[in-house]
């Protein structure tokens, strides 16, 4: 179906855009090698919520100098993970990977870069039954993931 033919179908059907994607997308959502689906944040959530405590680190792995972390923080609504990017240079990034099917296929949140300073934070999102999350990061040229929660 050409885009012209979704955009007029979504159009008359009411939908957006983001509901039919392109077959070339469907094939690679279900076929990319590495798994992943989309660039989601799922929950989306501001990493810096009022959290009752401060947030804890679960995982973390070190890229070279910086450390990547998956971090959980409560709310008083709920329980959010975010990945940080810390002691990391301007440039590198960070980003969350989530999975709510065994891992087989993830939405990766991010990347987001450190802009000043030394660290980062992807947006947060809730850990609810079933759901695997991990942080990932990217610094001096090396890539490394926390293991999955």
């Amino acid at each position: 179906m050409s885009r012209t033919a979704r955009a007029a179908a979504a159009a008359v059907l009411g939908l957006g855009m983001a509901v039919l994607p392109s077959a070339a997308h469907a094939a690679t959502a279900t076929a990319s090698p590495d798994g992943v689906i989309n660039h989601s944040c799922g929950l989306n959530a501001n990493p810096h919520q009022d959290f009752l405590s401060p947030p804890v680190t679960e995982h973390s792995v070190r890229v070279g100098s910086a450390v990547v972390e998956l971090r959980a923080g409560t709310t008083p609504a709920q329980v959010l993970e975010r990945a940080r990017i810390r002691q990391a240079a301007v440039g590198d990034t960070v980003w969350l990977d989530w999975s709510d099917n065994g891992r087989r296929d993830w939405h990766v949140c991010g990347p987001n870069r450190v802009a000043s300073g030394h660290d980062a934070l992807t947006r947060a999102n809730n850990p609810v039954s079933g759901r695997s999350m991990r942080a990932c990061g990217h610094h001096a040229g090396v890539t490394r993931c926390t293991v999955w929660d």
